[in-house]
């Protein structure tokens, strides 16, 4: 059976701004906290390729894309499209563009037919998971109010699986040079 495959971007982020976000998923994103570090998702869940094919397209996108700067100044509710879960998601107001694109250089080719249409994509770090969507909005106007602002970069792709109840990376594919 061929294993789940993702495409994460981990943001080179400041030690401090990693420290924040660290300590804030500790409190609030239980779930998740210790499954996977913070990170853009720029392909879902596929489980139906081969992970040669897969490796290898994610070679061609990363090679013909650049590094990637962004600045989130934002915390925006994210909803679960299957249930009731809410989420905090850190959204950059530069680089959202170069985000989205690489997203979609990545459903080019093998990836095409599993672009999913009915959910928006929106690059995003998430923060906390609650159960309840007050208290995640809550948790938004808090973070918002603060007014920070959480810069970093996007270098590499990393190619990876759900093992063990973990995302482990498989790859990590660095993005073409500036």
């Amino acid at each position: 059976m061929a294993r789940t495959l993702y495409t994460l971007g981990y943001p080179n982020l400041d030690p401090e701004d990693r420290a924040l976000i660290d300590a804030f998923r500790s409190a609030h994103d239980l779930p998740f906290r210790d499954l996977v570090k913070p990170h853009f998702t720029l392909a879902f869940s596929c489980s139906d390729l081969d992970e040669h094919d897969y490796l290898a397209h994610a070679h061609t996108i990363a090679a013909a894309s650049k590094s990637i700067s962004f600045t989130c100044r934002y915390a925006m509710l994210g909803a679960d499209h299957a249930d009731d879960t809410a989420y905090v998601f850190l959204v950059p107001d530069e680089g959202h563009s170069a985000i989205a694109l690489l997203h979609d250089r990545l459903y080019t080719g093998i990836l095409a037919a599993k672009l999913r249409l009915d959910v928006p994509y929106i690059p995003h770090i998430t923060i906390a998971t609650q159960a309840d969507r007050a208290v995640a909005k809550a948790l938004c106007d808090q973070w918002n109010a603060r007014g920070l602002s959480i810069s970093g970069s996007l270098t590499a792709l990393s190619v990876s699986s759900l093992q063990n109840s973990r995302i482990h990376d498989l790859e990590k594919i660095p993005l073409a040079a500036d």
